[in-house]
């Protein structure tokens, strides 16, 4: 019995999304630490997120100091960092998860996270985790603020 690699890549990217572990959202105020925009490439209008950033896990579950474009397929958990220019209670974000294009599969969405601010806060992060090695390739987050894309990060797993 001869297996087709399209069907192959179908059964990876169906495991990849079933055995991901997607959490919710931690937050912080702004406290005025080192919080650097990342170097990958960004875009949309940018009306409410001044600063976004990719980080890898500090192994407790919150993102390191210092942004990446990179990570390795043996970094189960990604983070997404972003700071908003007001901090108004009540603001929704929503960060969108999409596969790019990893093995064999292109646009695809992983999976989106929703968070309403509480006063004072605008540091506001996402995490993915996936409890075996991520699939290579190219992803991205679109960053809703209130139901309308302000920014888009693009980062890497190689």
């Amino acid at each position: 019995m001869k297996i087709h690699s399209g069907w192959l890549a179908a059964g990876l990217l169906l495991s990849v999304l079933l055995a991901c572990n997607f959490s919710t959202n931690r937050n912080s105020n702004s406290g005025g630490s080192g919080s650097n925009t990342s170097s990958a490439s960004t875009s949309g209008p940018g009306e409410f997120i001044t600063e976004i950033r990719m980080a890898k896990d500090n192994g407790s579950g919150d993102p390191q100091d210092g942004a990446v474009d990179t990570f390795g397929p043996t970094d189960r958990t990604v983070h997404c960092v972003i700071k908003l220019k007001e901090s108004d209670s009540g603001t929704n974000i929503k960060f969108s998860w999409m596969i790019v294009e990893a093995e064999g599969a292109k646009n695809e969405k992983i999976k989106e996270i929703e968070y309403t601010t509480k006063p004072l806060e605008n540091v506001v992060h996402a995490h993915l985790t996936l409890p075996r090695d991520w699939p290579k390739g190219k992803y991205k987050v679109d960053v809703y603020v209130n139901g309308k894309v302000d920014k888009t990060i693009n980062y890497a797993v190689e």
